[in-house]
C-alpha cells in the first residue's frame, strides 16, 4: 500500500503536536516536587500588609448634591434685656462674663496656640456653640491673663478642652480633652433646659 503525500503530511503534523506537547508538560512540570506545591498560600493579616499608594491621576467622581430634611432643633432663647442675673465676677474672665450677659449659654473652648490638636479642639467647640445657639470664648491656657480667673477657679485648665456655663456663671459641663461638634452641641443644649 502506497501513503498518499496528504496522509504523510497529517502524519506529520500529528507528530509533531505530540512532540510540542509532551516538550510543554516537561517543561510545567520541571520545578514542582508535587502538585500540592502549587497550593500553598500564606494569609497576610491586613494590619502587616504594606498598602500601595493610590495613583493621582485618578478622576474624582463628581458628587450631585443632595438636599437634607431641614431638622428643627430648639433653640436656646436670646437674653431678655435687663431681665436676666448678671454674671458672677468671683472668678470668671471679663469675655465670658460679657457672653454671658448677651447668652444665657456660654461654651468656652480651652486652647494652646500652634498645636494641631487644639485647633481641630476649638473649630469644633465654636461649631457646637454656634449650632445650639449659644455664646463661644476662646480662652488661651498658656496666656496667664486669660486663664489666671479660671485657673483659680477650677484649678489645673487641660488643654484642650471644654467648659459650659450657664447664667448667672454656674459651670454646667467641662470636658477635658478633644470634644466633637455634636457633643458640644448636647451639652450647651442641655445646659439651656
Amino acid at each position: 500500500m502506497s501513503e498518499t503525500p496528504r496522509v504523510k503530511a497529517i502524519g506529520l503534523v500529528v507528530g509533531i503536536a505530540v512532540v510540542a506537547l509532551g516538550a510543554g508538560f516537561f517543561l510545567l512540570s520541571r520545578g514542582q516536587s508535587s502538585s500540592n506545591a502549587a497550593s500553598t498560600h500564606t494569609v497576610v493579616p491586613l494590619s502587616q500588609r504594606k498598602h500601595r499608594a493610590k495613583p493621582k491621576h485618578r478622576a474624582k467622581p463628581v458628587k450631585k448634591p443632595v438636599a437634607k430634611p431641614a431638622r428643627k432643633h430648639p433653640q436656646i432663647p436670646p437674653a431678655t434685656p435687663r431681665t436676666a442675673p448678671a454674671a458672677k465676677q468671683d472668678g470668671l474672665p471679663s469675655a465670658v462674663m460679657s457672653a454671658l450677659e448677651r447668652s444665657p449659654v456660654v461654651v468656652v473652648a480651652l486652647f494652646a496656640p500652634r498645636v494641631e490638636l487644639d485647633d481641630m479642639a476649638l473649630q469644633e467647640a465654636k461649631a457646637g456653640a454656634a449650632a445650639a445657639g449659644a455664646g463661644f470664648v476662646a480662652v488661651n491656657v498658656m496666656s496667664e491673663t486669660e486663664s489666671r480667673q479660671l485657673t483659680k477657679q477650677l484649678g489645673v485648665l487641660e488643654d484642650p478642652g471644654v467648659l459650659v456655663f450657664r447664667r448667672p456663671g454656674d459651670l454646667v459641663t467641662r470636658f477635658s480633652g478633644f470634644a466633637d461638634k455634636q457633643t458640644i452641641l448636647q451639652a450647651a443644649r442641655n445646659a439651656g433646659l
